[in-house]
């Protein structure tokens, strides 16, 4: 680790400015890390929603499962699994949320947030979670909300197996689905289905929950849903509606791929799309950042420029399919095993 670098230029509109000129991305503010080196991405955090840090009561929730989410300190009760301190504080006193994996083959729990609502459809979940040991199963972050008149919960993010012995930032998007309604995240831990084991070492933790600053408290409920009248017009739980007089299905994997399967489009009618062209905006890559740190970085690379050779990209894209479209690259080039 070192400390960030300050910039004697001053900041861009889309950055930070910390109090020692450093420069950060505007998305870290207030979500718990001291990304100037100075606090002062962390000090005035008024118009944020309060981060749950699990030293003091939090709006959160765990559902009715039969496994459950726990607050506690210090090391994790299984041994070669879990964090050691919690990630607000560093020390075993600390608190953070976990999730025990001797809950039984193939258990989840269910951690949720109050109400909310996004005014500009960006709401984002930050969060910090720790995933070491053999057997660990998987995190996934969904959001529920109401879709064609039903209460409907979609995945927007998902982790599966050990992510090393440390605490990881993640983060996740309101569903495009829910984005201008009432809805809640939830957090779900879900043990591998392994009953050959006499002991699973997959423990699952969660510090330092925060919310970006389109997210607003919402003191309404999800609105009652009425009691389905119709099954066959209704979709599998592994299938989106596409919203149309023929009560169209269509796979969840086939929505936001950039492919139209419904009839009226509508499986890509909210995703946001980015696929890497040149637009009214400046900003080609639509504001995402690399943050690679090994010798290889992302690029946005025109599919009929020409390689050196070695490495063959794809000479076209997927969006326009041909040689004009742009795509992201990893030129890997030098084949170097091991890394990233």
């Amino acid at each position: 680790c070192q400390l960030p670098i300050p910039n004697p230029d001053g900041c861009s509109d889309d950055k930070f400015s910390c109090g020692n000129n450093v420069c950060i991305d505007k998305f870290v503010v207030c979500d718990g890390t001291d990304d100037c080196g100075d606090g002062t991405d962390e000090t005035d955090c008024s118009q944020f929603l309060p981060i749950c840090t699990f030293e003091y009561d939090c709006e959160w929730f765990n559902n009715e499962e039969s496994a459950r989410w726990e607050i506690i300190e210090g090391s994790s009760p299984t041994s070669n699994t879990g964090p050691q301190f919690d990630h607000t504080t560093g020390i075993p006193s600390g608190h953070y949320l976990y999730f025990e994996a001797d809950a039984g083959y193939g258990a989840s729990a269910h951690y949720t947030s109050p109400y909310l609502k996004s005014e500009f459809g960006s709401c984002t979940l930050r969060f910090y979670y720790y995933m070491y040991g053999e057997d660990i199963g998987t995190l996934e972050i969904k959001t529920v909300g109401i879709v064609d008149g039903f209460e409907k919960p979609e995945t927007v993010q998902a982790m599966k197996g050990e992510r090393g012995q440390l605490w990881n930032r993640g983060s996740a998007p309101v569903h495009p689905f829910h984005k201008y309604g009432t809805f809640q995240f939830i957090i779900v831990a879900t043990n591998i289905n392994a009953p050959e084991k006499s002991e699973i070492r997959g423990d699952i933790a969660v510090d330092d929950l925060s919310f970006s600053l389109d997210c607003q408290a919402d003191t309404s409920t999800l609105p009652s849903t009425p009691s389905p009248t119709t099954l066959p017009e209704e979709c599998l739980e592994d299938e989106t509606a596409c919203n149309d007089s023929a009560h169209t299905c269509v796979k969840n994997s086939k929505v936001c791929d950039f492919v139209n399967d419904c009839p009226n489009n509508y499986d890509e009618a909210f995703c946001g799309a980015c696929n890497f062209e040149e637009n009214d905006s400046d900003d080609i890559n639509c504001g995402y950042e690399d943050t690679s740190t090994g010798i290889f970085q992302w690029e946005n690379h025109k599919a009929d420029m020409p390689s050196d050779g070695v490495f063959k990209p794809p000479v076209e894209d997927h969006t326009t399919s041909s040689g004009s479209g742009h795509y992201m690259l990893v030129d890997h080039s030098h084949n170097l095993y091991g890394e990233s």
